[in-house]
């Protein structure tokens, strides 16, 4: 069968306008500039907030995405989006206790919830400030802001990071909460002599202070908030970096001992060999109450703990 060169001519034209078309396609999906918010796994954004500020500030960042860059200007706003956080929690945790919390409105302040991308900016995002106040943030609570974007002046919105939630930590300079900071434990208690090793996990309350267990207790998936409030003293550090221990509840008493010389005391600089430690030495004896009100006997605690470093 024959086919006539006009016929051949036509097919040709129509596969070529075809593969023409979706080349188009791709290369506007390719290019196409897509508003969205910075954020990693389950839309999470985790920042931490130090504790050395009564105010500090971080950033959601607003990005635009696309081979191409933003030929025009983009105003972008935001808005909270506490569902978000309903879900989560429901993916999550299967205990309404252990549900991650939305940080009080109190808490923070996000000035403006608009925030403007210039046209073809050789970056690509934008901040906008989020202010927090961390001093009374729990270290056992996780704290999120939940925003999702309302609306954009052009351009479309990537629907997959249209939202996130902006976790809210706090840290100072001994402990921080986003990272779990651990320190290597040597020492001895007494009533009876055990000896202290392994790992103590150091958690951030002020600025000058920071709360751990006593001795070998350890915080696992299982410890209850009646455990935490029994079985932990605060460290504060004053200016001299002398410590002073008290109970973290009302189901124990500390008292400081001067047993060791130059314990209760931080060293914020030891060296060892070619580096440089974070230390604390402790030496200070408590008692636990017990359930008819009275307390168990003393048990004195001498303790170094080294900072972990990464």
């Amino acid at each position: 069968m024959k086919i006539s060169l006009p016929i051949f001519i036509t097919c040709i034209l129509a596969v070529s306008i075809a593969g023409c078309n979706t080349d188009s396609i791709y290369q506007d999906e390719q290019y196409k500039t897509l508003v969205y918010l910075l954020s990693g796994s389950e839309n999470v954004f985790a920042t931490s907030y130090t504790l050395n500020e009564e105010e500090p500030v971080r950033y959601v960042s607003v990005g635009c995405g696309g081979s191409n860059s933003n030929e025009q200007e983009i105003t972008v706003t935001l808005e909270p989006n506490p569902a978000m956080l309903d879900e989560f929690n429901s993916l999550n945790y299967n205990y309404q206790s252990e549900y991650a919390k939305l940080l009080p409105a109190d808490r923070y302040e996000i000035e403006s919830y608009t925030v403007t991308l210039p046209a073809s900016s050789d970056y690509h995002y934008v901040r906008m400030p989020v202010k927090v106040r961390p001093l009374g943030l729990s270290p056992d609570s996780i704290y999120f802001i939940p925003l999702k974007i309302k609306s954009v002046s052009r351009y479309d919105v990537n629907e997959d990071k249209s939202d996130v939630l902006f976790r809210v930590a706090i840290e100072n300079d001994y402990a921080e909460q986003l990272v779990p900071t651990y320190y290597a434990k040597s020492g001895t208690m007494t009533n009876p002599i055990t000896v202290l090793s392994g790992t103590k996990l150091v958690q951030p309350l002020e600025k000058d202070k920071v709360r751990m267990f006593i001795g070998n207790e350890t915080y696992g998936n299982t410890t209850t908030v009646a455990d935490i409030e029994r079985l932990s003293v605060v460290v504060q550090i004053l200016e001299d970096n002398t410590l002073v221990v008290t109970p973290y509840g009302d189901s124990m008493e500390v008292e400081m001992l001067d047993n060791v010389n130059g314990y209760n005391r931080y060293v914020p600089e030891l060296l060892q060999g070619t580096t440089r430690q974070r230390v604390f030495y402790l030496n200070y004896r408590f008692r636990l109450k017990k359930s008819d009100g009275t307390f168990n006997v003393w048990r004195e605690v001498e303790e170094r703990l080294i900072r972990i470093e990464d």
